[in-house]
């Protein structure tokens, strides 16, 4: 068969499925409470932060439109209604791999409760799929689309998807050069460019999978519609949702992992001060992605409450007054975005400065004196304080990956050996440079984060669409303000109803901008945490494979957590690379 590209959201969402569930029958094998413990918290956490779907994809449009199928298609499903009359009456939706796809009823039909259905599920989607057949808009459904569009100001999420192509005899390149002219006729005065359409049967797929016929796969055209999937999530950063699912998994698997090492004769203190590493970070980087969001929501609000006052402007103000609004808008828009941009620089270098100072604490907190006085010692020495041999070999090691980690943050630790410590008794323990400007100069020369680029606005891609767009506005609407003297009934409507349309374009306009930019800075968030901890987790995931490897050839249990934990990881590195390209 064909090698089709498949959904990235979906591969990645089934592949962390496929893991929590080897991790889950781990958990239930040990047959222990603390393990039973483990696993309820796990379930609540993860339920908790994927109850409405990492990503939500609503299917709405005309009924009969092959929604329903075009589900069935996307997920391999079999067992979705479909039928020739309205085989939705109510919001279905379907849990594929914490992605959560509707299948949506009717809009703006007789049913006000289809549409107060749909409404709800539209508010909440990350994206819109606004299903036709070949026989495109009718004069109702291309109302519902604009006010789907412009008027609810859902443009930013759209797409638009045209089914059962092969309904319609025809050669393939013509109908679709048809279509986009019937569409974009449709649509005046708005532009059919701005959304995303894919052409497609997606019946013909499903056969064509089921017969395994690449034939019937390849005229379907469905992988148009994955690509626009893939493109949609790309450039609004959704793959990075999937990173904190993932982290809040691990850190049960640090947990187990330390359950386990501590039922068997294995001491746990250096793995715990690991732990403990690893979640001042895990808290570090949510408190940074708090922060990163709060701006992102504030300046997001700003530039749609400019388009807001712009819009409202419309038929109200001259044309000299409007030019004069509109110039000013146009330069506060830019202003919004480097006001963001100039407060993230900050909220970053606090940042490096927060993480310094908390794994500093952790490096000299009583646990880790627990593991210098074994060192002193030369022998392990458990937080229980349980005393237990250890080769010298690896007492080296585990102090060389703590010095590292150290490194990261050009913290001054002293390079020592266990023999050293021994006779000294110092280390990374009388670090005492560590709150002051030495420190802060070392993590700040690499906490500038030269690979971080704080693109100006004259730099992102939506500065010259804004541009276009204002530059174009005061003559469009000079024609609309024109002549506010005597006019019939007749011309007033249509003048009204122009402004109206005028004014929804403004508005959807800015929080498509605005959207965008939000998109600009979660992408900007997963290159700064790479630029922030990647390093530092780097060297904790090291340090913990190294002592894994140790304890793993006598403990089955350990071994088992180990390939977890690496499968886990290799879902973050996808995750990494799938959004490290993807600046608007």
């Amino acid at each position: 068969m064909t090698q089709e590209k498949i959904f990235k959201a979906a591969e990645i969402a089934a592949k962390f499925k496929n893991i929590c569930i080897k991790f889950d029958k781990i958990l239930a094998q040990a047959n222990h409470p603390e393990f039973t413990a483990i696993r309820h918290k796990l379930r609540d956490e993860v339920k908790e932060y994927s109850k409405n779907g990492i990503l939500t994809v609503a299917f709405v449009g005309q009924y009969n439109a092959g929604k329903s199928t075009t589900i069935s298609a996307l997920t391999g499903r079999r067992d979705i209604k479909i039928d020739s009359d309205i085989a939705t009456d109510a919001t279905v939706t379907y849990d594929w791999n914490s992605i959560k796809l509707i299948d949506t009823p009717g809009l703006f039909t007789d049913r006000q409760d289809h549409d107060e259905i749909t409404y709800e599920a539209i508010n909440k989607a990350d994206l819109l799929v606004f299903s036709l057949t070949y026989m495109l808009f009718d004069s109702i459904t291309v109302e519902n689309f604009k006010k789907l569009a412009y008027e609810k100001s859902y443009r930013w999420k759209m797409m638009l998807l045209i089914n059962k192509m092969s309904d319609e005899a025809g050669e393939e390149a013509q109908k679709i050069a048809n279509y986009r002219k019937s569409l974009a006729d449709a649509l005046k005065p708005y532009s059919l460019d701005e959304f995303p359409v894919c052409f497609l049967d997606a019946k013909d797929y499903c056969d064509g999978v089921d017969q395994d016929d690449d034939f019937l796969i390849e005229i379907s055209r469905f992988q148009t519609f994955i690509d626009a999937l893939n493109n949609f999530v790309d450039r609004r950063a959704a793959l990075a949702r999937f990173d904190t699912p993932v982290r809040i998994v691990l850190a049960s698997v640090d947990e187990a992992q330390l359950s386990f090492t501590r039922n068997s004769d294995q001491d746990t203190t250096f793995l715990e001060v690991l732990t403990r590493l690893s979640r001042t970070v895990r808290k570090e980087r949510e408190r940074l992605r708090t922060k990163f969001h709060s701006i992102s929501l504030e300046m997001s609000s700003a530039i749609a409450k400019e388009g807001i006052k712009l819009a409202n402007s419309v038929g109200t103000t001259t044309k000299e007054d409007f030019e004069t609004l509109n110039k000013q808008i146009a330069l506060n828009v830019p202003n919004h975005y480097e006001t963001a941009t100039e407060e993230l620089k900050i909220v970053v270098e606090k940042a490096v400065d927060e993480i310094s100072q908390e794994v500093k604490k952790v490096l000299q907190s009583n646990l880790a004196k627990t593991f210098i006085t074994c060192l002193k010692n030369t022998q392990k020495v458990s937080a229980k304080n349980i005393d237990n041999d250890i080769s010298g070999e690896r007492l080296q090691g585990q102090v060389e990956a703590l010095q590292k980690i150290g490194d990261v943050l050009g913290a001054p630790w002293d390079k020592f050996t266990a023999g050293r410590v021994a006779s000294s008794g110092q280390g990374f323990l009388n670090a005492t440079n560590v709150a002051g400007s030495n420190l802060h100069h070392v993590v700040y020369g690499v906490g500038k984060f030269i690979g971080v680029d704080f693109k100006p606005w004259q730099a992102v891609g939506i500065a010259k669409d804004l541009a276009n767009f204002t530059i174009v506005l005061a003559p469009i609407l000079s024609v609309v303000g024109a002549g506010l003297d005597a006019h019939s009934m007749q011309q007033e409507a249509e003048r009204q109803d122009k402004m109206a349309e005028e004014r929804q374009k403004i508005t959807s306009q800015f929080i498509a901008i605005a959207k965008n930019l939000e998109s600009q800075i979660e992408n900007l968030l997963a290159e700064v945490e790479l630029q922030v901890y990647g390093e530092i987790d780097k060297q904790i995931a090291a340090a913990r494979q190294q002592e894994e490897s140790a304890i793993a050839a006598s403990n089955t249990w350990v071994r088992q957590l180990a390939e977890i934990r690496q499968d886990f990881e290799s879902i973050l590195c996808d995750i990494t690379k799938a959004t490290k390209n993807t600046m608007i």
